[in-house]
């Protein structure tokens, strides 16, 4: 499979990160949500603010990343991981804790951190500043992956909001080796295109196409559905869907030329007015 994959996004932290196994020498972790915009894709037809999990377990930045705060805007160029895991959930009915299996979670994960301003007398002031200052001074910047990957899906023509979508999954080798994920090689993004651009991607593309996504992150809130191992009662739970939005994609190698199409079009033309005549006169 194709490799590249990089990710700048420029945010403001949601609450004070999180540190896990504090003091344990190489073992201490840092995680927190930070808000990203993006610029406009037509046909669009959701949120403009993103919040992006990011997590890091190295050594190199931790010192920066553990003295971050809620409302610092920070600026992270790093790569985007999906990682498989169990997400638990309560049934309603008997209270029993219920374990979903593979599910899977996707973050940013630093290379390179950079703390540009401190938001919390602004917030403090007005809380809709930091959103307007991500919009207003950041929205060309604030939230893009780029991905050189591989299709590994058929592409799927559907609707999103009532908007023409096309949705398939990449297969990215990965280029940036991290010593807690040693066993994982490659990451499994899904990317839904919007208008143009979903038509054009299922037009073109197929199983083993390679391409080049200039893209933003989208997380939305899901329902997952869960039977209780326990009373046996369905139920749903909140859970998380993250997919890459395109700004754009160029298609690299083995995909569906013009070419080809019009060739396509032209036989199942042929076709048509041959399965015509044969119904008026016969074979």
């Amino acid at each position: 499979m194709a490799t590249h994959n990089q990710v700048r996004v420029i945010g403001y932290l949601l609450k004070d990160p999180q540190i896990m196994n504090e003091g344990e020498e190489g073992g201490e972790k840092v995680i927190f949500l930070i808000r990203t915009t993006h610029r406009d894709i037509e046909g669009y037809p959701c949120m403009k603010f993103q919040d992006i999990m990011v997590y890091y377990d190295g050594k190199n930045l931790m010192p920066k990343m553990k003295a971050l705060k809620c409302l610092d805007l920070v600026d992270i160029k790093g790569v985007f991981n999906i990682l498989s895991l169990n997400k638990t959930s309560r049934c309603p009915g008997c209270g029993a804790l219920n374990v979903k299996e593979n599910g899977t979670a996707t973050f940013v994960y630093p290379i390179a951190i950079h703390k540009l301003n401190g938001l919390q007398v602004d917030y403090e002031r007005d809380e809709e500043i930091p959103e307007r200052i991500l919009q207003e001074h950041y929205e060309e910047v604030s939230n893009q992956a780029l991905i050189i990957g591989t299709v590994v899906s058929e592409p799927e023509a559907l609707q999103v909001s009532g908007a023409p979508c096309c949705r398939y999954r990449l297969g990215v080798d990965r280029k940036y080796y991290i010593k807690t994920q040693s066993d994982l090689t490659a990451d499994y993004p899904w990317v839904y295109s919007f208008q143009q651009q979903a038509e054009r991607d299922f037009r073109h593309l197929k199983q083993g196409s390679v391409i080049l996504v200039d893209a933003f992150i989208q997380n939305r809130r899901v329902e997952g559905y869960m039977t209780c191992s326990q009373c046996g009662a369905q139920y749903r739970f909140p859970d998380a869907a993250t997919e890459f939005i395109p700004f754009s994609v160029e298609y690299l190698s083995d995909y569906i030329t013009d070419e080809e199409l019009a060739l396509g079009d032209a036989l199942e033309k042929q076709k048509e007015i041959a399965d015509a005549y044969a119904s008026v006169f016969g074979n």
